[in-house]
């Protein structure tokens, strides 16, 4: 806590942001990779604004943005109602879920070997 406090009073809210981008990539960057080219990626491309899709969504901008800006993953069902949104097509669903899965099993594999290693294991 009192890492945070002093963090926020040295560096100012933009420090704590790029800590948690930071966190989030390092933590799940398959997922976080995945997201940006599948699902963020297709929206600016579309020239759809983070406001058009929150509202379709049922979700707030700041939701949007936080998420594009890599700051927490989103739900599961967020990302279905996003992929919905977007107008994905039923191979593009079945593709991006099989990538979905997979980046998340990457990940997974990737925090248990960091966890070994923090433990001395490995």
């Amino acid at each position: 806590d009192s890492f945070w406090r002093l963090l926020y009073y040295s560096f100012g809210e933009g420090a704590l942001k790029l800590l948690k981008s930071n966190n989030t990539c390092r933590n799940h960057p398959h997922m976080t990779q995945l997201l940006e080219s599948e699902i963020y990626g297709k929206r600016r491309n579309m020239g759809i604004s983070q406001y058009a899709l929150a509202e379709v969504v049922g979700v707030t901008r700041n939701c949007i943005q936080q998420l594009e800006c890599h700051e927490h993953l989103p739900r599961a069902e967020t990302v279905f109602d996003m992929m919905q949104a977007l107008g994905f097509d039923e191979d593009e669903i079945v593709t991006f879920l099989r990538k979905y899965l997979n980046a998340y099993y990457k990940d997974k594999a990737l925090q248990r070997e960091r966890e070994k290693e923090l433990a001395g294991i490995v």
